[in-house]
């Protein structure tokens, strides 16, 4: 098992050095991934593609990140995360170049492939952080990394709409793929990474291939749902992942060296945690994305629409940005001082009050503004209450992992779920001659979100208490209390 705390052979930086590192790799990953959610109509245009096929540019980006986040952060653990780090930044470079060559929209699916794997640097990061600071400094570095992840977003959405509106659709990967290289270079400013010491036992190829096929068919039937309803394609996909699943579960519970430790799920504080990463990828993650824009930007003539430009109501997204940014080290400390459960609870009780909000806010700009800001910091807080909790449950040797299973794969999944219940709720009920949700849809999708944001707040509250990082003491005391914590909640785990 790795320390706590960095060994005396690793090279430290600097806490403010270590601080700048991280946010400008974060950034470079949540450009990519919002890039395109603002080029969408520019490539419908480009390419002659109806919005089913474009948001492939989408969907794959996320296919391949939910798979690669959790190898990842296995092969992180046991290799060096620096080196996996890096390694996945090329790629990523790789794929912004591969978009620009090719100039047709095949090219570009195959470079936001690549360019997926840079949704596994975060549990990358959240190791290192393990290993580079102090631990009380620890919650505070990874929601510093989580903040920039929302006001990254924000400014994402701004730069790409200036560059499409002056330069066209290359443009983005240009930036991107300058991004990602500068990103690259900052990387290897890092400190050399920790390597397991444990034995390293014949790695489990079987564990690491059927992993992203299981989770690629169920995103894919649920994205397909959205155009097919529930057809035979869709139904097929949807168990053909479920099967897929369930063999991997089985597989990796059984071999002695599996690529991902399911039997840390023996946990019941953990098994919480990835239920309240669920309710809130089922709702509140999917529901922002859809319900922010419709309510913006649809004509102010129909019954939920404030006729906002794109531009508008990017500034004001940009607003949430930069307070849920500003937010996100105050979650931090609370969650250093007082536990990451104290942070994820006031996150979801936060969300449900913006959440209440946006039902009122149908033809009131300022009472929408307030909505989206509140939600936005709640988001912001459940963004980092959770990854936070992770940290607090699992022993340093683990963290990339367990991070790149319940937050990066469990989120992404969930979260495209939640994005198809969402949008069939909001079509349940439209205004005759448009496509445009009615008040009634409006109501039951807020009111869905609100359903899974209490679940979510009650899941946190019964999530077991460890000690907060500002509370823990040398090195072998907080290893010790890792392990007594996880012997207290299930007995037959062995250390």
């Amino acid at each position: 098992m790795t320390s706590l705390t960095p060994p005396p052979s690793v090279k430290l930086r600097p806490y403010a050095v270590i601080v700048a590192i991280f946010m400008v790799i974060e950034f470079t990953g949540v450009f990519e991934q919002v890039m395109v959610y603002t080029a969408i109509p520019t490539l419908m245009k480009a390419f002659q593609l109806d919005a089913a096929a474009i948001s492939w540019a989408v969907t794959v980006f996320l296919l391949v990140g939910a798979g690669t986040a959790a190898i990842a952060g296995r092969l992180g653990d046991i290799y060096g995360r620096k080196k996996v780090l890096v390694a996945l930044m090329i790629i990523s470079a790789v794929g912004s170049i591969i978009s620009i060559i090719a100039g047709n929209f095949e090219g570009i699916l195959v470079g936001r492939a690549l360019q997926g794997t840079s949704a596994a640097l975060f549990p990358l990061l959240a190791g290192i952080a393990r290993e580079t600071v102090p631990a009380p400094r620890v919650p505070v570095l990874i929601s510093l990394t989580t903040g920039v992840s929302i006001i990254g977003g924000s400014l994402a959405a701004l730069a790409a709409g200036i560059l499409l509106d002056t330069s066209g659709w290359h443009s983005i990967f240009v930036a991107s793929g300058i991004l990602a290289i500068i990103a690259l270079l900052v990387a290897l400013g890092l400190p050399r990474s920790v390597v397991s010491t444990e034995p390293r036992a014949r790695l489990d190829i079987l564990g690491a291939v059927v992993m992203a096929p299981a989770i690629a068919a169920i995103l894919f039937g649920v994205n397909t749902a959205r155009s097919q309803g529930a057809s035979a394609l869709v139904i097929g996909l949807i168990g053909i992942g479920a099967i897929l699943f369930a063999f991997w579960i089985v597989w990796e519970l059984r071999i002695k060296n599996p690529m991902f430790n399911l039997r840390l799920f023996k946990r019941r504080s953990l098994v919480l945690t990835l239920v309240a990463t669920a309710a809130a990828g089922l709702g509140i993650f999917a529901a922002t994305a859809l319900i922010t824009p419709i309510l913006q930007q649809s004509p102010a003539s129909l019954p939920v629409g404030l006729g906002l430009t794109p531009t508008e109501a990017g500034l004001y997204g940009l607003i949430s940005g930069v307070l849920g940014f500003a937010l996100s080290p105050v979650g931090g400390r609370i969650a250093s001082k007082f536990g990451a459960k104290v942070t994820l609870a006031l996150g979801f009780g936060i969300a449900i009050i913006g959440s209440v909000l946006f039902i009122f806010s149908v033809h009131s700009l300022p009472l929408s503004i307030v909505a989206v800001v509140v939600t936005g910091l709640g988001t912001a807080l459940i963004l980092v209450g959770i990854p936070n909790i992770i940290v607090e449950l699992v022993s340093a040797s683990d963290t990339s992992e367990a991070v790149g299973l319940i937050f990066s794969v469990g989120r992404t999944l969930f979260a495209a779920i939640g994005t198809a219940i969402v949008g069939i709720i909001l079509a349940s009920s439209t205004v005759p001659g448009t496509t445009a949700p009615s008040v009634a849809a409006w109501n039951s999708t807020l009111i869905y979100v609100i359903i899974t944001a209490v679940i979510g707040l009650i899941v946190t509250i019964i999530i077991r208490k460890v000690k907060p990082m500002d509370q823990r003491g040398t090195v072998v005391e907080a290893v010790a209390e890792v392990q007594a914590e996880a012997a207290s909640e299930n007995p037959v785990i062995s250390h």
